[in-house]
């Protein structure tokens, strides 16, 4: 019984989740794998028995240097100012209620589809109004339930989820569509955030171009976003499907 109770009390020690314990543990004493990934903590956290190597919890949200129009970097920490000496991944467009998310640098796809078929998806709430459409901030939500119906059904909710910027491989599936309420901040923020974008060699949210949001406005439209004209629902369902273009947004710790 005493060798129960000790393994138990230093399993609970250790920062991970038990749905990712498989059936044979295997013994190891790499901090990496046991996900201690930091090199420091700034406002404390956990430290790895094994090695110099730490696990910090929600680093960012009470980070001054992590608001809107902030560069988020592969190593999830986050500046006001651009530098080179790290690999900026996306800059913050989303800062209230604690929560925080950043849109990708790039396009996922330009010219795409919202959806292949004629479905009223349940789980999406339909917004006939603007100003209750940007209340709607379920973007992984929204995104989930269409790639749920299957990715072929719902082109643009698959590039988000499928997009993995350069050097953060380890991004990959964390990405959404925007929905509306993303969209709107980023409307608001639009200068500052457009500003870092460029700043960071990305591409620019341009005029002229449209950006689906994962928001739906009735069973046959979904909400876009212009960055000269704000908001505008086209029809997103097959055969009358209108290309626009798809930016990723990932929300971090």
């Amino acid at each position: 019984m005493r060798k129960i109770t000790l393994l138990t009390s230093v399993l609970l020690t250790a920062p991970f989740a038990a749905g990712n314990v498989s059936a044979q543990c295997v013994a190891t004493q790499d901090c990496a794998s046991l996900g201690y990934s930091e090199t420091s903590c700034q406002n404390g956290g956990i430290k790895c028995p094994f090695g110099n190597y730490w696990v910090c919890p929600n680093k960012n949200i009470n980070n001054p240097d992590c608001t809107y129009g902030s560069y988020y970097y592969s190593d999830g920490t986050c500046s006001k100012s651009y530098t080179t000496a790290k690999k900026v991944i996306g800059v913050v467009v989303y800062d209230e209620n604690n929560e925080k998310w950043i849109m990708a640098l790039e396009n996922a796809r330009v010219a795409v589809k919202w959806s292949e078929e004629y479905v009223d998806i349940p789980e999406i709430t339909n917004y006939t109004i603007e100003r209750t459409a940007v209340s709607d901030l379920k973007s992984c939500e929204n995104t989930e339930a269409m790639l749920a119906l299957g990715e072929t059904k719902y082109p643009a909710a698959a590039e988000a989820k499928n997009y993995v910027p350069t050097g953060a491989e380890n991004t990959k599936g964390k990405w959404c569509l925007p929905s509306a309420g993303i969209w709107n901040m980023v409307d608001i923020h639009f200068t500052e955030i457009n500003a870092a974008i460029s700043q960071a060699n990305g591409t620019d949210l341009t005029a002229s171009a449209y950006y689906w949001s994962s928001s739906e406005y009735t069973s046959n439209h979904a909400w876009c976003w212009l960055s000269s004209g704000g908001f505008y629902w086209y029809v997103k369902t097959y055969p009358y499907t209108t290309d626009k273009n798809v930016r990723p947004v990932m929300k971090i710790e």
